[in-house]
């Protein structure tokens, strides 16, 4: 009776506190609708300039050899599966001109066809011991976006120069993919991590539920009540698992709005995710037990948030720093955060259709680390705030 009459309370003051409930409904889908504009709006392209400075050659065929044009057509004609162009094409006046653009970040690599290029071909083709024109490519080897750029670009020449002598490469890689079957999107691949951030708002409306007690005093009137501790976190959790779920939901139903589509059971989805908040509900009980005041709570409290947020890599990827290895699994430095390990599993769920079975180890981390955090955060706030009542 005790359970539900407090179930009950803490339920009616959350939607007192609207603002922070509305808060933590909404943060969830707002980033997911946020990061899907972002990914629409950014150029999924990259920048190349194409100084062609090849002349054509006659042929016996009549028709005149052309390959610089060429080379640029195949550039332009290379596409992501989803049929979004690889590169946005553009015409280079000089060499000092491109560098400039490299270095103001407005191109990721220049091509360089050399004025003979057509020619070597065609010298090529007559007498194989004649050597090719080679095609430069400029760009800041410490950018990323050039690497890959220039990954994509020397592909497509060396196709099509082995295309246009008639030559086969040899096969010498082959592929197995281990994914869904499909080519997913930045966003799709953003979207497990959206996910937590629904979660880990859970943290200020549970913390709140605790401090409120402190702050107004109502603390005492609940020790004196003779109601357990079990009966007073149960309740608190019970509500915030709900809080969460609902959150976790609107989340994932803003994602299947702009496209989105999970590959793995949304029961097992929303089952880790309400683990997953009574994990951070944990957390909360450790914040919780530092500070005294609502205020506190939104300035002060700000800053575990932010931990939760960036260390588990709900925003950007971190570095993988190995803390041990168990049963063929490797738990992480940042994996000590139990959203971390959601991530993980809702990106296993999602994305790539993982059971039980697959995501069982994170689930028995986020279960394990919960109790955890239960213990430390228990053992604070009584020390904190009942040691002298």
């Amino acid at each position: 009776m005790k359970l539900a009459a407090y179930w009950q309370k803490t339920f009616r003051e959350n939607l007192r506190e609207w603002k922070i409930l509305v808060l933590t409904l909404v943060f969830g889908p707002f980033f997911v609708y946020l990061m899907f504009a972002y990914f629409k709006a950014a150029a999924p392209a990259y920048t190349l300039l194409v100084l062609n400075e090849d002349h054509p050659v006659a042929r016996p065929t009549g028709k005149p050899l052309e390959a610089g044009r060429e080379l640029w057509a195949a550039w332009d004609k290379l596409t992501y599966p989803d049929g979004k162009p690889v590169f946005k094409t553009r015409a280079a006046g000089s060499l000092e001109e491109g560098r400039r653009l490299l270095k103001d970040r407005e191109a990721d690599l220049v091509v360089r066809i050399p004025p003979d290029f057509s020619r070597s071909l065609e010298a090529y083709r007559a007498d194989k011991s004649r050597p090719l024109a080679p095609v430069l490519n400029i760009g800041d080897e410490s950018s990323v976006r050039f690497m890959v750029a220039a990954s994509f670009a020397d592909a497509v020449s060396y196709g099509y120069v082995a295309s246009a002598l008639g030559l086969e490469l040899p096969a010498a890689v082959s592929f197995e993919g281990t994914g869904s079957g499909r080519s997913p999107s930045d966003f799709d691949l953003y979207v497990p991590a959206l996910m937590v951030l629904a979660v880990i708002m859970v943290m200020f409306t549970a913390a709140a539920s605790l401090i409120k007690e402190v702050d107004k005093g109502t603390i005492t009137r609940l020790v004196l009540s003779r109601m357990s501790t079990f009966e007073f976190l149960s309740a608190v959790s019970l509500n915030q698992m709900l809080i969460g779920t609902v959150a976790l939901a609107l989340s994932y139903l803003a994602a299947q709005s702009v496209g989105y589509r999970i590959h793995g059971s949304l029961a097992l989805f929303l089952a880790v995710g309400a683990f997953s908040v009574l994990s951070v509900v944990a957390i909360s009980l450790v914040v919780a037990g530092f500070l005294r005041t609502i205020f506190e709570l939104l300035t002060v409290g700000v800053f575990p948030f932010f931990i939760l947020m960036f260390f588990s890599e709900s925003m950007f990827p971190l570095p993988k720093v190995v803390f041990f290895q168990m049963a063929g699994h490797t738990f992480y430095l940042n994996d000590i955060l139990p959203t971390s390990l959601t991530v993980r599993a809702f990106n296993k769920i999602l994305n790539f259709g993982a059971g039980l079975k697959e995501v069982s180890f994170e689930l028995a981390g986020i279960l394990v680390l919960t109790v955890l955090y239960f213990a430390l955060g228990l053992w604070v706030f009584r020390r904190r705030h009942l040691r002298s009542r």
